[in-house]
């Protein structure tokens, strides 16, 4: 499986247009994306909008608990939590690291003045708790969560902590051309990977 994904509830105060619009706007247009082209991926992707992430991430653990038996076959969860800003990179163990490169070769040709690096990301300790977003629900399972790098590379000046779980939280936030890209590359790189003739390794993204 490859999953993205994203969470449909708000803070109470809030709209939800970035928290987390931004999130599941481009999951959304990812799907029809994939769905226009006509690609009949060699694995599974998964659409997931999931409920309560802002009131104890209930929607993330629940279907974990559900699929617990399926977690093993989940080559990655790309899950949009953090604002607006475009895909600008991605960071994945050395494992991984040429499959990605090989996936993401696509992306520079999208747009010429939006930058997108692979970068090997170091061996890290495998969580014991979940923290702030529904990723890290499937990532104490030991489940591959490697999300996007962003930047405002345009310089709308997007601040997140102006908006997190505030009444600011504002669809007027939104910048449409970076929620474009995001959903383009996500498309791109989600179907890249379903598309490998095996499936991603997880040798070395964890510290022994």
């Amino acid at each position: 499986y490859v999953i993205i994904s994203g969470h449909l509830d708000s803070y109470d105060v809030a709209t939800g247009g970035i928290d987390c619009g931004t999130g599941i706007g481009p999951m959304m247009e990812a799907a029809r994306m994939i769905a226009l082209s006509g690609a009949k991926p060699k694995r599974t992707i998964l659409f997931v909008a999931f409920a309560g992430e802002e009131f104890g991430l209930l929607g993330a653990k629940a279907y974990v608990k559900t699929h617990a038996k399926e977690l093993g076959k989940i080559a990655n969860l790309f899950n949009r939590d953090g604002g607006p800003t475009p895909p600008v990179g991605i960071s994945v163990p050395q494992a991984m690291y040429d499959d990605f490169v090989e996936v993401c070769k696509p992306v520079k040709e999208i747009r010429a003045d939006y930058p997108f690096e692979v970068k090997v990301a170091k061996p890290f300790k495998r969580p014991t708790q979940s923290g702030g977003t529904d990723a890290s629900v499937f990532a104490v399972e030991g489940v591959p969560t490697f999300g996007f790098n962003t930047q405002d590379i345009k310089g709308y000046n997007f601040s997140y902590g102006e908006i997190w779980d505030t009444e600011r939280d504002l669809y007027t936030k939104n910048i449409p051309e970076y929620q474009e890209h995001a959903a383009t590359v996500t498309a791109v790189v989600a179907l890249g990977i379903a598309n490998l003739s095996k499936q991603l390794s997880r040798e070395g993204m964890h510290k022994k």
